[in-house]
């Protein structure tokens, strides 16, 4: 059996312990401190576990004296503890007088288990087989078995914490993409500035009109019609009317109807009388 450490110092600086038992009893407290980091540890950790689970059946089950821990949508806090403290820790007379009566009529089966509410102040039953629980007796014709609230927020959490992780994945995904379509539109950030530039030029009025822009009105914007001048469409004097359109494009029947020769005539007559 080793030497305690500063036993071991003591003797070995009068003489009466060598050096290499002093070594080893340096050697024993450092593994023997190492041990004790460890089962310290080892000893946190699980203080911590058995915290988180305590919480965990806390949120699960909640307050005792809280009298809404029987709603599966209702997760309990401080706040239930500080209004609610220990509820109601002896049941109404009244209660219990109906309670003992109705037991007397409808005595609880083999399998079933009563227990005390301080938060509701009644008492439910419990089915140890199905784990299902009921406000009364299994065989009042009031009575309806169901899932324990526990239970039931216990699978609502359940499903809440999966999308959440798989919404992380998609997140990921999708910042991702993000990243490569930001990464593509960073070559074209000049092009963009240069368009926001002349819409805010136009805006401001400083944009000017070029001499060749087309009217969005004029048939040569949005037709295959050639692009006229001013004086396209204006009658000529020394032209004979015939009272064709002679600006009109494609096949002949475009050109039609034509008048009578007679018409025409008369047409070229008119202006020299």
């Amino acid at each position: 059996m080793p030497l305690p450490p500063a036993l071991a110092a003591r003797l070995a600086k009068r003489g009466l312990l060598q050096q290499a038992d002093t070594n080893a009893a340096k050697l024993t407290k450092q593994q023997q401190d190492i041990r004790n980091s460890e089962v310290k540890l080892a000893e946190e950790n699980a203080a911590l576990k058995e915290k988180e689970d305590n919480l965990l059946d806390l949120k699960l089950k909640g307050y005792n004296g809280c009298p809404n821990k029987w709603n599966p949508y209702h997760s309990c806090s401080v706040f239930c503890d500080e209004r609610w403290e220990e509820g109601k820790v002896t049941p109404d007379p009244e209660y219990e007088r109906r309670r003992q009566k109705m037991l007397l009529i409808y005595p609880l089966p083999d399998g079933w288990q009563e227990i005390y509410d301080p938060g509701t102040g009644r008492h439910y039953y419990w089915c140890l087989e199905s784990d299902k629980v009921s406000w009364f007796p299994p065989g009042h014709p009031k009575a309806i078995p169901v899932v324990a609230a526990a239970k039931v927020r216990e699978n609502i959490t359940s499903q809440k914490s999966s999308p959440e992780k798989d919404n992380e994945k998609e997140m990921g995904c999708d910042n991702e993409k993000q990243d490569s379509i930001l990464a593509k539109k960073s070559f074209n950030s000049s092009e963009i500035r240069e368009k926001l530039q002349e819409d805010r030029n136009k805006t401001k009025g400083k944009g000017r009109v070029k001499f060749n822009d087309l009217d969005p009105m004029d048939p040569a914007s949005y037709s295959d019609i050639p692009r006229g001048s001013w004086s396209t469409g204006l009658a000529a004097g020394d032209e004979a009317k015939t009272g064709v359109d002679a600006t009109a494009s494609g096949p002949l029947f475009q050109m039609r109807p034509y008048p009578s020769p007679g018409a025409i005539l008369r047409a070229n007559a008119a202006p020299s009388e």
